[in-house]
């Protein structure tokens, strides 16, 4: 058997590069020989092509002339050509008048040349064109072509027109083209087969004697000769295969000593173990996992207390049972078995305890010897608030990696709102302006321009209201604009799916002291669960939102209503608990009502749900009514008139804001004055006086916050006529800058109204001294 390798790789390898070597000459020969006939056809058709020209026009010349037996001589001539099998020239009655053979002269072309079809011959005098074409057979070329021969009479064109036919031998040039194809084929058979010789040579020396030398070594070792090496060297896979087997080789022979001495090890031990019995009952009953000796047979030969009281049972109930009682999922006699014969197990189960109440289980499986005979150790673990909190550990980490995008959201929004704040300031404030200066038809357009655009306002501030990330702050908060906003965001994709939305929303709703982002929060996580749950229910499907005032309680209802499929009882308890939800994965985190149903109790009010008979959900959150006063906020007096005139400086880099601004506050009384950055506008108020400076923040070059600090610095009286222009009150640091300044702020997109009276707030306080240069000194 230690040969029957090497010696079947020894002639196999010989074997397959012969067979290579004559496939490969043999397909070199099925290949290339139809090309080269082929190419010698081709070859021999142009070189026929050719004489056949020039045989055409020397004949014709010496005809015309009347030269007839230099004519002949000239055909005559290419009877020692080898090439041309038969030429023949025939008059116009088709009489041969020459040919390489003088015994057909003065016959007829149809006697002598019955392969040559007279009617192709008669077109080729009518062409004026040679023409090619094969015999029957393929060996032979037939040319034709046309003669002019001359006139019968006084004619000065001739009009008599003979043929020349030529049989072009082909057999001898394709055997030339399969004789150099076979030699070529022949010279490089030897080379490949001289190659694979040399090949198999080195194949035998590299691979198959090195082989032969691994095979043995590794007979050995498996006949159990533990230092049988094979000691092959070398860089190639032979030699990492050598020494790979060497290695492994080693750790075989480790192995069996180790097994060895562990098995005299577990010997001892199992005899120590019968020897002191009482000190096995103690571990065993001292045991904080649960214990259980089962034998063969898959029957409980013993359990510790721990796993008694793991399932619920009490110390009497273990006493007072069978341990045949004692029978769980996870003891199936059949996995007991397959443990009993040698295979340990590791598994987590679900099990139930003797009050039906769900348990996670870790089991270990071990087989053991025990009196003598084979039993099976499993060892039980309760992990059922580890699992507990692994899930609640996941959840909170969900939820983490919820708000780290909400906060990435947040400052993309942040660019966002400021990009789409500047167009919609211009629509806003240009469409007012249309209302208040066009006739009915301007007005009635004008004002479908600025419905819409104050939509995509409030859209772009709800958004935004949603990504800031800041304290709460109360205030007088009007619910049902609340409702709007939140139904705004959700419109679409309530809308795409199909749901009808219903709007009930009283008039006379006093305002409650909240915050707007908190409520905004719970009103939209109630539509998109509305949503949601009619998502799949069948049509029709509709969502209705009404609120309502109670006087006699002091508190304003809300109502989110669906008819899709409600709530089951068994579920109502639960549906607010944190992390509770029965949306598929990826759909819901569990939280959103939760969270609704703090804010709504942090407000002093309730969040409560109901199920009707006939189907559907209905949520309703009642928050208490708050007085303003409560705020310790005091109303801004009226602004007083002023008859003098104004001067006003507005800083924007937009030029569209700018023009807005300066037609808005345009006035017989007013002057305004517009530059595009703060160092600009740093010149203009070091050269005249202004009554309000209106700068937006976000600028190159200089922006609000640096003009606002360098007029602090230099003109400390004039810094309290400066108000904030803006689009983006998202980021805490604009936030934090505009509330330590104490100035107003005017967010886009603004109604002129609103820039009118802070501007006519401002220009009635007290005047102030003439701005001086920036040394202090005057300008």
């Amino acid at each position: 058997m230690s040969l029957r390798v090497p010696a079947s790789l020894r002639l196999t390898v010989p074997l397959i590069l012969l067979v290579f070597a004559a496939t490969l000459s043999a397909f070199n020969v099925m290949y290339h020989v139809p090309r080269a006939e082929q190419a010698a056809e081709e070859e021999s058709r142009k070189r026929l092509a050719q004489e056949m020209s020039r045989l055409q026009s020397t004949l014709e010349y010496l005809l015309l002339k009347g030269d007839e037996e230099i004519a002949q001589r000239e055909i005559a001539v290419l009877a020692h050509n080898h090439d041309y099998v038969v030429v023949v020239l025939s008059d116009d009655r088709h009489a041969v008048i020459a040919a390489t053979r003088r015994a057909w002269l003065g016959q007829q072309v149809a006697e002598v040349l019955p392969e040559f079809d007279l009617e192709q011959a008669n077109g080729a005098i009518r062409e004026r064109r040679a023409r090619v074409t094969h015999d029957a057979a393929g060996n032979a070329l037939l040319g034709y072509a046309g003669i002019l021969m001359g006139s019968e009479r006084e004619e000065l064109r001739p009009s008599r027109a003979g043929n020349l036919f030529i049989v072009y031998d082909l057999k001898r040039s394709k055997a030339e083209a399969r004789a150099r194809v076979q030699e070529q084929s022949l010279y490089w058979a030897g080379w490949v087969i001289a190659l694979a010789l040399a090949m198999w040579l080195a194949f035998h020396f590299l691979l198959t004697r090195r082989t032969a030398q691994l095979v043995r070594a590794a007979e050995q070792l498996a006949a159990g000769n533990l230092a049988a090496r094979s000691n092959l060297h070398g860089r190639d896979e032979l030699g990492r295969l050598s020494r790979a087997f060497d290695a492994m080789a080693s750790e075989v022979s480790e192995t069996q000593t180790r097994l060895r001495r562990d098995i005299a090890e577990r010997a001892r031990v199992q005899q120590a173990l019968e020897d002191s019995e009482e000190q096995y009952r103690a571990m065993f009953s001292a045991s904080i996992d649960g214990l259980a000796l089962w034998n063969s047979a898959a029957e409980m030969v013993d359990a510790n207390p721990a796993l008694w009281k793991i399932y619920g049972y009490t110390e009497e109930e273990h006493a007072a049972s069978p341990l045949s009682r004692f029978v769980g999922p996870s003891y199936h006699p059949d996995l007991l078995r397959t443990i009993a014969a040698g295979e340990p197990l590791h598994v987590e189960l679900t099990d139930l305890r003797k009050d039906g109440s769900t348990l996670e289980v870790e089991v270990h499986g071990i087989p053991m010897q025990y009196q003598g005979k084979p039993h099976v150790l499993m060892i039980t673990r309760d992990v059922t608030e580890k699992k507990r909190s692994e899930a609640e550990l996941a959840r909170h980490r969900e939820t983490l990696h919820q708000r780290e995008k909400l906060a990435a959201l947040g400052s993309l929004l942040a660019g966002v709102a400021h990009e789409l704040n500047n167009p919609l300031s211009v629509v806003v404030a240009r469409a007012v302006l249309l209302e208040e200066q066009g006739d009915a038809t301007t007005r009635t357009a004008a004002a479908k321009i600025r419905t819409a655009a104050e939509r995509c306002a409030r859209i772009v501030r709800t958004f935004l209201a949603m990504a800031r990330q800041q304290q709460p702050e109360r205030g007088p908060v009007a619910i049902n604009e609340v409702v709007s906003a939140a139904l705004d965001i959700t419109g679409y994709a309530v809308r795409t799916s199909g749901i009808d939305v219903t709007l009930d929303l009283a008039d006379d709703l006093p305002p409650v002291l909240a915050d707007t982002d908190q409520l905004h929060q719970v009103f939209l996580n109630l539509i998109i669960n509305a949503q949601q749950a009619l998502q799949d229910h069948p049509g029709p499907r509709w969502v209705r939102l009404s609120s309502a005032y109670d006087a006699g309680r002091d508190v304003i209802r809300v109502v989110v209503a669906d008819n899709g499929p409600g709530i089951p009882e068994a579920l109502r308890a639960r549906i607010f608990e944190p992390y509770f939800t029965t949306k598929p994965v990826g759909i819901g985190t569990g939280v959103g009502l939760a969270v609704s149903q703090g804010i709504v109790e942090a407000h002093g009010g309730t969040l409560t749900v109901d199920c009707p008979p006939e189907g559907g959900a209905e949520f309703t959150v009642t928050l208490p009514v708050g007085s303003i006063e409560a705020l310790g906020v005091a109303p801004l007096p009226p602004p007083r008139k002023s008859t003098s005139e104004r001067s006003i400086l507005v800083v924007d880099d937009e030029p569209e804001i700018r023009e807005t601004l300066a037609e808005i506050l345009a006035s017989p009384t007013q002057r305004v004055v517009t530059v595009s950055s703060g160092r600009e506008a740093l010149e203009h108020l070091a050269a005249e006086h202004y009554d309000v400076i209106l700068t937006d923040i976000r600028m190159p070059d200089l922006d609000g916050r640096a003009l606002y600090q360098e007029i602090e610095r230099r003109w400390p009286p004039l810094a309290k006529r400066v108000v904030f222009v803006t689009g983006d009150t998202l980021t805490d640091a604009l936030r934090e800058f505009a509330a330590a300044c104490g100035r107003p702020v005017i967010e886009k997109p603004f109604l002129p109204t609103e820039v009118r009276e802070v501007v006519a707030a401002l220009a009635v306080a007290p005047s102030l001294p003439e701005p001086r240069g920036p040394g202090g000194q005057g300008a």
